[in-house]
């Protein structure tokens, strides 16, 4: 039978944590192993994950970010397909079980479902706004294309065969946000093929409790590492002459140069990024970019006021179906 591993990289999350093991371990595929990487946590998380005993591997190490937790956990992990969760997130109970068939019977290395993000409280789901990935991402381009222009993804919504992630190398440790985008990439290059199921749901957790926050040396951090992760992809870019044209597509120029006007607001510390991402812009106008982001900004707002959300086609986004509402409820919830 096949063997999927979970891993979870935790910090700080001691209310929220147990319920993301819990929610794994209830799944209808059972999956061989649940891996928790404390990455220095000072709450009580810890003992939290101690009280699933045998039914849970623990592997404590300081703090160092959730990529060296993750890569941690892929270093133990035996299985044949890896389920990254954040401590905070749950998912249907047929996830593990459909994606792993999905997998199996397409060949694949990388399936991805639907998910949204949510508000959870007192037994209650309340959702932001809709639910993404109701369909594939339409195939007249790459996805890469989308990826880098005009959509984005998350692990939680997706299984990977382990044996993508050995030979890739995993997550960069250098990165701790972007890091989920700059992996996807690579996997994307390696040729992984990826495909689409529409059985399952996953909820992305909105509260704080621990999640990064857009304020302070955070939001400095953020910032830095957005610009990392652009440069790092124009220069992986460079060398793939099949997708090469990305570098000249107004979106993946104007999310540069966005990044490039965020540096500004810290102007001591980051001389290298800038000059790196304005040799990458060259002596393109700037102003005509700066023109291309306002109209993006302002396109989002019609469609928000068209059809209640912002999210652009590649999401394929679609209200909570009765399906997914059922899915819901076995977890344990009701919808609001």
């Amino acid at each position: 039978m096949v063997k999927v591993s979970v891993i979870i990289p935790n910090y700080n999350r001691e209310t929220l944590v147990g319920d993301t093991i819990e929610n794994m371990l209830r799944q209808s595929l059972p999956p061989h192993e649940v891996i928790v990487v404390d990455d220095g946590s000072t709450d009580n998380s810890v003992s939290v994950i101690k009280k699933f005993g045998n039914r849970v591997t623990l592997i404590e190490q300081t703090n160092q970010g959730p990529s060296a937790a993750r890569n941690l956990g892929l270093k133990v992990a035996s299985g044949d397909f890896i389920q990254f969760m954040d401590s905070d997130d749950l998912a249907s109970l047929n996830k593990l079980e459909v994606q792993a068939r999905v997998l199996q019977e397409q060949e694949a290395d990388i399936v991805y479902g639907a998910w949204t993000k949510a508000w959870l409280t007192n037994g209650q789901v309340k959702l932001q706004d809709v639910v993404l990935q109701q369909a594939p991402l339409p195939s007249h381009q790459h996805p890469l294309f989308w990826f880098l222009t005009s959509w984005s993804m998350v692990f939680q919504q997706c299984l990977v065969r382990k044996s993508l992630l050995d030979r890739i190398g995993g997550y960069r440790e250098d990165l701790r946000l972007y890091e989920d985008g700059e992996l996807f990439v690579r996997m994307l290059l390696a040729g992984a093929k990826l495909v689409h199921e529409s059985e399952t749901l996953t909820l992305y957790r909105l509260e704080d409790h621990g999640k990064l926050t857009a304020s302070g040396s955070q939001q400095h951090r953020k910032i830095l590492d957005k610009a990392r992760f652009h440069i790092l992809i124009a220069n992986l870019l460079k060398q793939e002459p099949a997708f090469s044209k990305i570098l000249t597509h107004p979106e993946f120029r104007a999310n540069a140069w966005s990044s490039l006007k965020d540096l500004e607001k810290f102007p001591n510390n980051s001389d290298s990024l800038s000059h790196s991402l304005k040799d990458f812009l060259g002596q393109e106008n700037l102003l005509l970019l700066s023109i291309i982001n306002w109209l993006r900004q302002k396109s989002k707002g019609i469609q928000y006021r068209l059809k209640g959300h912002r999210w652009s086609h590649g999401y394929q986004a679609y209200p909570l179906t009765a399906k997914q509402q059922k899915l819901i409820e076995k977890l344990g919830f009701s919808v609001s």
